[in-house]
């Protein structure tokens, strides 16, 4: 969990006052540092860790990826870089913290980038704390930035227009390494582009424990002590229900996009607004419109 945080002199802003649960702790969390600079008092509490999927399909795509039988990457999460040796791709020689990691991914004998590497893979990310995370890790600038969800990638020509009638069987070949929970949309989306895809279980999610929230947090949530409530992902939003049951009738529940909603009704919450883009900003418009005017 993170500390609750509030801008200083915020008391005319559009979120004013407000408690906002945002069930997730990431550092630097951009649609916090909005709803904060919006006035509102945010809460950030980890409800979901995320778990390495199967060693070996990982190992498998990471040595064949090494070897450039992949004509795209395309990443949607920058947690994704945690959990697959993407150093074949990588700009620059690896950090040790980033050869350790991609260490553990590669099968014995991998090196993550032999000499005679082609170097014709390109890489496609979604969002730009993903873009920023491989810039970070390495050490190159992304071939496609997609803004927003995953769904976004559908719409950049390089890959909706799928490969060329003349590739060869790597040209058809897209890898998409990610959460094991992932929507599909965005798999089948390219593959009836006509592009061969390998999606790769790089990680999961799972609940965190009852034992790792906060203390007071399950009473605090249960007694309506919060005006709203952002869900991010269907994962985390299925822990919480699953760790301290559903939003009170008092606290409004706002959506980061379509998905993310449909999950949590699917688990029969009550969804009060989704964001028309899944942007902080949006978030905070989606907040500020449907939360009610405070008493006076």
């Amino acid at each position: 969990m993170s500390p609750e945080t509030a801008a200083p002199g915020s008391a005319t802003t559009p979120l004013a006052g407000r408690r906002v649960l945002l069930p997730r702790a990431k550092p630097g969390d951009a649609i916090a540092a909005a709803l904060v600079a919006a006035g509102a008092r945010v809460l950030c509490v980890g409800v979901t860790r995320a778990v390495a999927g199967p060693a070996e399909p990982r190992m498998r795509a990471a040595a064949q990826l090494a070897a450039g039988r992949y004509a795209w990457v395309v990443l949607t999460s920058a947690r994704t870089l945690d959990f697959f040796a993407l150093g074949s791709l990588s700009g620059r020689e690896k950090t040790p913290a980033r050869a350790k990691a991609d260490d553990a991914a590669l099968s014995p004998g991998d090196t993550g980038r032999p000499s005679n590497a082609p170097m014709h893979t390109g890489l496609a990310v979604v969002g730009a704390g993903t873009a920023q995370a491989v810039r970070e890790q390495l050490g190159r600038e992304p071939d496609l930035i997609a803004a927003g969800s995953g769904a976004a990638l559908l719409e950049l020509p390089q890959l909706s227009r799928g490969p060329g009638r003349a590739a060869g069987a790597s040209g058809r070949r897209l890898l998409l390494p990610g959460s094991a929970l992932s929507s599909p949309v965005l798999r089948e989306g390219l593959a009836a582009a006509g592009w061969q895809v390998d999606a790769v279980p790089a990680y999961t999610m799972e609940p965190v424990r009852i034992v790792d929230l906060p203390e007071g947090f399950a009473a605090e949530w249960a007694g309506g002590g919060f005006d709203a409530v952002v869900l991010v992902a269907g994962s985390s939003t299925r822990a919480l229900l699953g760790l301290v049951g559903p939003p009170p009738p008092a606290t409004r529940v706002v959506a980061i996009g379509a998905p993310t909603a449909a999950a949590a009704r699917a688990a029969g919450v009550r969804v009060d607004a989704v964001a028309a883009r899944p942007t902080p900003e949006a978030i905070r418009d989606a907040l500020a419109t449907t939360l009610p005017d405070p008493p006076h």
